[in-house]
């Protein structure tokens, strides 16, 4: 063989090889391709969406919560739950739980389990679960909250009643203002539930008389500080004069 052939020959075979690592990258790369078009991009935000839950306490005052939720639909015990609501709530086996108290409003667990916190007499009051059919329309839920189904721009209630509802008429909207939550131009809010207590006139917030309590009391022992060290120093003032005296 000539050298000139060998060359030929050696060029041949350089060429195939290239071309076939061509056809061997191209499939990888549209193997690649498919496969990332066909990964699902994560970690993007779930549509959300709300529910609104108004407390109706025996004095008058007035809790809104806000709550979102990912799921299609969560009981109205998990509504109660992720408002932020402080609350007491026992299991009654089959039946779900039943609500003995909500933000100290109610009884304890082993009051509760007796009568669910209600007293003597037919319209003693315990706390009752409703639903807003429409505005201002309140009809009980007798199933119970745990077995209750709660979906996206539903308005439920809890009253501390022995009859009516006595809950205010409100939209989802109006919870959300009232609870501190500013809605987008698509009318939804945020994605941290929001509550907040609107008190009738007379009726102070507890956290408020409870600091104005400790603040009397901060003050008058201060007071009794100031007056017994001021005895002290007066008796001895009086006890220097007399021993200079003498």
């Amino acid at each position: 063989m000539s050298v000139l052939g060998g060359r030929s020959m050696t060029a041949h075979l350089a060429r195939s090889v290239v071309g076939l690592l061509l056809v061997i990258v191209a499939g990888w790369a549209g193997t690649a391709g498919m496969a990332w078009a066909a990964t699902p991009i994560t970690g993007l935000e779930p549509d959300l969406h709300h529910a609104g839950l108004v407390v109706r306490h025996g004095d008058g005052r007035v809790t809104y919560a806000y709550v979102p939720f990912e799921e299609d639909a969560i009981s109205g015990i998990d509504l109660l739950k992720r408002s932020g609501i402080s609350h007491v709530t026992i299991s009654f086996g089959g039946l779900g739980e039943g609500v003995c108290s909500l933000e100290g409003e109610g009884c304890p667990a082993a009051e509760c389990r007796r009568s669910v916190c209600q007293g003597p007499g037919a319209n003693a009051p315990f706390w009752q679960y409703f639903r807003q059919s429409a505005p201002g329309e309140w009809r009980p839920l007798t199933l119970g909250a745990s077995s209750t189904k709660v979906r996206d721009g539903d308005v439920d209630g809890w009253s501390w009643t022995g009859h009516e509802a006595g809950l205010p008429a409100v939209s989802l909207a109006d919870v959300a203002r009232l609870a501190g939550v500013p809605l987008n131009d698509e009318g939804q809010g945020g994605d941290l539930p929001a509550l907040q207590t609107v008190y009738p006139p007379g009726v102070a917030p507890l956290a408020a008389e409870e600091g104005q309590g400790t603040m009397v009391y901060v003050v008058a022992g201060g007071l009794l500080v100031l007056i017994g060290g001021g005895a002290v120093y007066a008796a001895r003032r009086r006890r220097v004069g007399e021993d200079a005296e003498g």
